[in-house]
């Protein structure tokens, strides 16, 4: 069984990575919470991805996509969470994949591809997953899009203000009244089983930020303890921080591991059995993440608690990231209930 990424993935990965890259740095975190820059990409970022193909890959060729695997996919959102891009990219694909498993017109997924539509998907108010009802819902990773759809209702909302929120690479904004600017869609309601397969790949899709997001936080920190020293010796040489970092790559290799079972079994398994292994994958991912960015701020001493340090970045991308689509009490819960009822 082949349980690495191809040549063709791994070159994928080196490309997104250095887009990633690109787009992260022209993204001003400032020196202070009143310093920072708001997660809206410029235009000339926006259309870079949008060329990238990235917010088409994963739909299918007769909606304008190229078909990708949902393993392709996750390649893209790890780097996207390894680079803390503030850019709305995983909030458009989860948008335009919800609107394909609900037979949106293959003219909309289009527009959405070319960049000239840009929707978030629409989440109940604990942000635990896709909504059906305006009741209280938010438009998560929405910065800069003009709407966000209810699949259930076939009506697109304008979107109010960000509101405030612990990942300030990611905007979360209110749905308003329906769009002038859209007209209802009529829609057509998924199966369970391509429900599941729903859920699953938005949990997936999570689980690979969550993963890039404590790697680039792992490497940061060993990379500070090869330089920094302290009593005339590098503090990598101490077993204390030898232990931190050796928990935190056990932690994100077992996180990767989930996360690559996760994303094949939304390919490759019954929607039913995908959504598990995408639950147990992000209820792992999202304790472990929290854990390891942590762990990087110790590692980092002082220089790891001011503003200037990348390190607050990770750990609130992290936190975010461990609420949206469910944390690990949630998905323990649910994967605890199914188990009961089976017995």
């Amino acid at each position: 069984m082949e349980i690495e990424l191809t040549a063709e993935q791994r070159a994928f990965r080196e490309s997104c990575g250095k887009l990633a890259a690109n787009l992260a740095a022209r993204w001003h975190r400032g020196r202070g919470p009143h310093d920072i820059d708001p997660p809206v990409p410029d235009d000339a970022s926006w259309a870079r991805v949008v060329d990238s193909g990235w917010l088409a890959i994963g739909l299918s060729e007769e909606n304008g996509g190229a078909g990708a695997s949902v393993v392709d996919l996750t390649v893209l959102a790890e780097r996207l969470g390894y680079h803390a891009v503030a850019a709305p990219v995983l909030g458009a694909v989860i948008a335009a994949e919800q609107l394909q498993t609900w037979n949106a017109p293959s003219g909309l997924l289009q527009d959405l591809t070319d960049g000239g539509l840009r929707l978030a998907p629409a989440l109940g108010a604990d942000l635990r997953g896709l909504t059906g009802t305006t009741a209280g819902a938010l438009a998560w990773d929405a910065a800069g899009a003009e709407a966000a759809v209810i699949p259930a209702t076939g009506v697109a909302h304008t979107l109010g203000d960000a509101l405030p929120f612990a990942d300030p690479t990611r905007a979360v904004r209110p749905l308003g009244a329906p769009s002038a600017g859209l007209s209802a869609l009529t829609l057509t309601a998924p199966g369970d089983d391509a429900a599941a397969r729903l859920g699953a790949f938005a949990l997936s899709l999570l689980t690979a930020d969550l993963l890039g997001t404590m790697q680039a936080a792992l490497d940061a920190a060993i990379d500070h303890a090869r330089t920094r020293e302290q009593f005339g010796a590098p503090i990598g040489s101490f077993q204390a921080v030898q232990q931190l970092l050796a928990d935190g790559h056990v932690l994100v290799e077992a996180t990767r591991s989930a996360s690559y079972h996760s994303a094949w079994a939304v390919d490759a398994l019954p929607g039913t059995q995908a959504l598990r292994a995408a639950r147990v994958a992000k209820a792992f991912a999202s304790r472990s993440a929290v854990e390891v960015c942590e762990s990087a701020i110790q590692v980092f001493g002082g220089i790891g608690m001011t503003w200037e340090a990348p390190a607050h970045i990770w750990l609130r991308r992290a936190h975010a990231g461990r609420s949206v689509f469910g944390d690990e009490h949630h998905h323990q819960g649910v994967i605890a209930d199914d188990d009961l009822q089976r017995s």
